[in-house]
């Protein structure tokens, strides 16, 4: 029996435009509360931003923010993992001297904002800012004063599974992963959306195959490994959809929404 269903959001559960029918997701937590289902939100992105998106609904979801560095339940941070500043100013020096980088276009996500370079192009700001709240441009990333989570950077479609790699070569505590299909998350060693929905799943007394999670991306593999149930949109990497249990249609036909859907009218049984 399904009591959590967790997705993940770009690629995923989010059409091409990052937007979703709040109509059709209203009807489908009224029927997960009858059916004592919880709904996550499981993200790349950052907390603020998944709290905007689902504005409407925070009450009624859950959150797996920052691709598991941060974990909300019932409104409150019950879980979080951080970069120490030693850390993230390494992490900037190394980006910088990637042969992979393209000039500033990285950012720092923090709990209550988010942190580009100055000199950061437009372009990238403009780009970034569909994922992230609250950005500020600073000319020393030493003066922050927030707790950072995780760090983004981008490459191109091209190198940025070789600009993974160069990362997280070069660092003992934190890891690269892909999120997107141009850039890369850079998070503590070990730290996965699978920390926090197995935090999450501990918090709640729920069982890994009690949970059915939906993904697309490098970033969502752990998640899928954890869950009892794991679903790949149609246009998931070849990685994802070979340790799925079912590969379902594009997030261009908001096919988890539909697959939810079907779920509370029985249509499929888990």
């Amino acid at each position: 029996m399904i009591k959590l269903i967790a997705t993940d959001m770009d690629g995923t559960f989010l059409d091409a435009n990052g937007t979703y029918d709040k109509k059709r997701l209203n009807t489908v937590l009224k029927g997960f509360k009858k059916r004592g289902i919880v709904f996550v939100a499981a993200s790349g992105r950052s907390l603020l931003s998944l709290e905007s998106l689902f504005a409407d609904f925070r009450d009624q979801m859950g959150f797996v923010a920052e691709n598991g560095s941060a974990l909300v339940v019932g409104g409150e941070l019950t879980f979080e993992k951080h970069l120490t500043k030693e850390q993230y100013l390494e992490i900037i020096q190394l980006l910088l001297a990637s042969p992979y980088m393209n000039g500033h276009e990285y950012l720092l996500s923090g709990k209550n904002g988010a942190y580009v370079h100055q000199d950061a192009s437009s372009d990238y700001v403009n780009f970034i800012s569909n994922y992230y709240k609250n950005i500020q441009r600073v000319d020393s990333f030493e003066a922050i004063d927030d707790v950072i989570f995780k760090l983004t950077a981008n490459f191109t479609e091209e190198t940025v599974l070789e600009g993974e790699k160069w990362v997280t070569e070069r660092l003992s505590y934190a890891n690269a992963v892909t999120t997107g299909f141009q850039s890369v998350d850079i998070i503590l060693d070990a730290v996965t959306k699978r920390t926090g929905l197995e935090a999450l799943c501990t918090q709640l007394g729920i069982k890994r195959d009690e949970v059915l999670a939906f993904g697309d991306n490098l970033n969502d593999y752990e998640m899928l490994e954890f869950s009892g149930t794991a679903i790949a949109t149609g246009n998931a990497r070849d990685e994802i959809k070979a340790i799925s249990q079912e590969v379902i249609d594009s997030c261009e036909k908001e096919s988890v929404m539909a697959y939810m859907e079907g779920i509370l009218d029985d249509k499929k049984r888990h």
